[in-house]
């Protein structure tokens, strides 16, 4: 039985809780409702540049003794970035959850952002760049969604761009910080086996005394897909692509029938794209969908790369199979099998304390309120094949593509110049 508690401190911090006794791991998680699209354009990459500096020096430790603190309570100190949220956490055994707490809230409220830590970690995200611009079947979904989001901050890489990080000072953290990161957007997750008696006075304690910031905050507008397509001209072995067009947003009621279909699709080794373009026709070693999803808007697309000659072919059956989903349909077997896997990847991760912790921090900031495993199973076990050929009809059918693309340029002309599903 789930062991849900959520607690609202009077300046706005959103505490949740779920108690799992039966392990002896515990996770904690502080998650700020701040991302890449709360970046002003000369911000840019500002948002992953602040969670790299998080573990770089407080008040009260210098970097490397962070680093022996962590070490010292065992288990793994994470931190992530993403277009709507900044995440630091700790998974560790029960009985160091407290100072696990202490810790992470140091790391956050304490940090000094140190001039010379600050040059030394620039260098680090460069890299981490350089790395990524090296990786081009995952560059390619970013050069998707800056084609999709053309102009907005959804589109904007998240790393941000070399000549915006070499810009960043210490002012511009600190002015980032006093307008964004206010204790009404703080949400604090735990999962895992904890005595509340004990943690709530301590949790009390560290974020009872934040205050609002009283600055006003960058407004957040909805992006306008613009459909925009962009070959990015590389002499590589194989061509990377991506192709999709927008989709339902995080709080949609459509997001468990496109669900489904993005997996019957591509989401799988079963997958109708998976079997044609690698099983059927040995095209790939790598094809299937991606899927996104915002407060406002979301994206599907379908991704892989191949040897030059086949691009063409490859496109083609991928339209192909787009196409069969509104025009086709889908069959009982195949929702019942993308339903299946969609169910067991979320059922078997709850066995593990740091999914239910991100899962207990997702449910309180896309939507205000903890929603039971039993009702997302009984919403995906309601979806039928007609829900799934309505989705493809609503999302799919004749929409503008964008297309993206690392390869040849001459390879692509055919489809950069505007295609629909």
């Amino acid at each position: 039985m789930e062991q849900f508690k959520k607690i609202v401190l009077p300046n706005g911090v959103r505490i949740v809780l779920e108690r799992i006794p039966y392990v002896r791991s515990a996770s904690v998680g502080i998650y700020l409702e701040v991302g890449s699209r709360n970046e002003k354009p000369e911000e840019h990459g500002l948002s992953h540049f602040v969670e790299h500096m998080f573990f770089k020096g407080t008040r009260h430790h210098d970097a490397v003794t962070l680093s022996v603190l962590m070490d010292k309570l065992g288990g793994n100190f994470n931190a992530f970035t993403t277009q709507e949220n900044i995440s630091i956490s700790a998974k560790v055994i029960d009985e160091h959850l407290s100072a696990a707490i202490e810790l992470l809230a140091e790391l956050y409220l304490d940090s000094v952002f140190a001039p010379e830590e600050i040059e030394r970690e620039r260098n680090v995200v460069l890299e981490e760049i350089k790395m990524y611009n090296d990786t081009p079947d995952e560059l390619v979904l970013d050069v998707y969604l800056d084609r999709l989001y053309a102009d907005h901050a959804l589109g904007r890489p998240i790393l941000g761009t070399p000549e915006q990080v070499q810009r960043f000072t210490r002012d511009d953290i600190l002015r980032y910080l006093n307008r964004e990161f206010a204790p009404d957007r703080m949400v604090v997750a735990i999962a895992g086996n904890f005595d509340l008696r004990r943690i709530e006075p301590q949790l009390r304690r560290i974020f009872e005394p934040l205050e609002p910031n009283g600055w006003e905050r960058n407004p957040i507008e909805p992006p306008a897909p613009a459909f925009q397509s962009f070959n990015l001209d590389r002499d590589t072995e194989q061509v990377h692509f991506c192709m999709g067009t927008d989709g339902p947003s995080r709080r949609s009621e459509d997001r468990y029938a496109f669900a489904i279909l993005s997996t019957i699709l591509g989401g799988s080794t079963s997958s109708r794209i998976f079997r044609e373009v690698r099983e059927k026709h040995g095209l790939a070693y790598s094809i299937g969908t991606f899927d996104c999803s915002f407060r406002d808007t979301g994206a599907i697309a379908v991704t892989g790369g191949t040897s030059p000659r086949h691009i063409h072919q490859v496109i083609r059956l991928c339209l192909e199979e787009i196409r069969k989903l509104y025009t086709q349909g889908v069959s009982e077997e195949e929702v019942e099998n993308a339903r299946q896997q969609i169910k067991s990847s979320l059922i078997l991760g709850m066995e593990n304390s740091a999914t239910r912790m991100g899962r207990l921090a997702e449910c309180e900031i896309f939507y205000g309120d903890y929603i039971p495993v039993d009702t997302v199973l009984a919403q995906l076990n309601a979806v039928t094949p007609d829900d799934i050929c309505q989705a493809a009809e609503r999302y799919l059918k004749e929409r503008p593509v964008s297309f993206a693309s690392i390869g040849p340029s001459k390879k692509f002309e055919p489809y950069l110049c505007g295609m629909t599903f």
